[in-house]
């Protein structure tokens, strides 16, 4: 399948009214993580990381803007800062990979410990903390 093939990783910053940043306790390590997922091969970055916010949280993105991309640890990274209603429920069940039960809106620095990617390498985390 090609999705496997890709090295293209969308990440999704939504934050609330409130400034808190919307992730997900994992089912597999019980970290906590934004949305995000594999780009595939031949997909605009855009409409992927659009994608994959729908698949794992069931909303809309109202507005993408992409705020930084580059290359770490061999993948090819895009941050994005989208937009949703702030009145869509969130509903994970159309997960095809079932990877949270459940997204809320969280302060990051209370999960700080258990981040599925670590604070150091976290562009969501750094983008957040700095704007």
């Amino acid at each position: 399948m090609a999705e496997k093939d890709s090295k293209r990783v969308g990440i999704a910053l939504i934050v609330n009214k409130d400034d808190k940043a919307l992730m997900g306790k994992r089912n597999d390590t019980d970290k906590w993580t934004f949305p995000a997922g594999k780009i595939e091969v031949n997909e605009c970055p855009f409409a992927g990381v659009a994608r994959e916010l729908k698949e794992e949280t069931g909303l809309d993105a109202k507005d993408i803007k992409l705020v930084k991309a580059g290359i770490e640890d061999g993948l090819m990274l895009y941050l994005f800062k989208i937009e949703v209603d702030p009145d869509q429920p969130v509903d994970c069940s159309g997960d095809p990979d079932n990877e949270c039960d459940i997204f809320t809106y969280e302060d990051p620095f209370d999960h700080i410990d258990v981040l599925h990617v670590s604070a150091e390498k976290n562009w969501a985390l750094k983008y957040w903390a700095n704007n």
